[in-house]
């Protein structure tokens, strides 16, 4: 392993999307976006959302992915949030931080419907900096087995029920209008990755196991 991962260089300066703060109408200081900060080495994609206070007892966050044809309809998602303007989705992280702890599912669109929660998305939570960090493991080499150099994305913020909305959004969509109304996406951000394999390296990492058959 150590022999194919060493040909991708290390961990590339990140690249900073930033959000204002206090953007939100419900008060909830955890759900509201100040920054995130992406980053691959080549195999991994690693997305760190900073938020204004980090709760650990009831806050959800989800992040829209957009990178091949197809995908989603609007409005559509599978934790059933109200939030529009984001059709075409392919993959979805949902993850809730309750109780100290957190969990990520990870959802792929396929044929235009959401598959079970599968995949090998990571959660880590650094409570000291009101942030955590998404690991999405080998989505850097499996998109570029489809020339797929990067993605659109849009990051959330929601409560725990179905039909919520995004409270927060990252980027210039401006105050949502709070619990009880539908949310919408204006304008989705793109992360191009900084380390691509090269042909020659992704034989490579096939023969190590490493690549994954697109879902679509």
């Amino acid at each position: 392993m150590f022999a194919v991962t060493s040909l991708v260089s290390g961990v590339a300066f990140a690249d900073m999307y930033y959000d204002p703060t206090g953007d939100i109408a419900t008060g909830n200081a955890n759900l509201d976006i100040t920054q995130v900060e992406i980053t691959d080495n080549g195999v991994d994609l690693f997305i760190t959302v900073s938020l204004s206070a980090l709760d650990g007892d009831w806050g959800k966050y989800m992040m829209f992915i957009d990178a091949w044809e197809g995908g989603s309809g609007d409005n559509d998602n599978p934790w059933a949030r109200n939030v529009s303007g984001l059709g075409g989705s392919d993959i979805f992280l949902g993850s809730w931080l309750d109780g100290g702890g957190g969990v990520v599912d990870q959802y792929h669109n396929s044929g235009g419907w959401w598959d079970a929660p599968e995949g090998n998305a990571g959660l880590s939570i650094d409570w000291a900096n009101n942030s955590f960090t998404w690991t999405m493991s080998g989505i850097v080499t499996s998109m570029a087995e489809w020339e797929i150099s990067g993605i659109d994305f849009e990051i959330a913020t929601t409560g725990g029920g179905q039909g919520d909305p995004a409270i927060d959004l990252l980027g210039g969509e401006g105050t949502q209008p709070g619990w009880g109304q539908g949310s919408q996406s204006t304008d989705w951000s793109y992360y191009e990755f900084s380390t691509v394999p090269a042909p020659g390296v992704l034989a490579l990492f096939a023969v190590a196991g490493i690549t994954r058959r697109r879902r679509h």
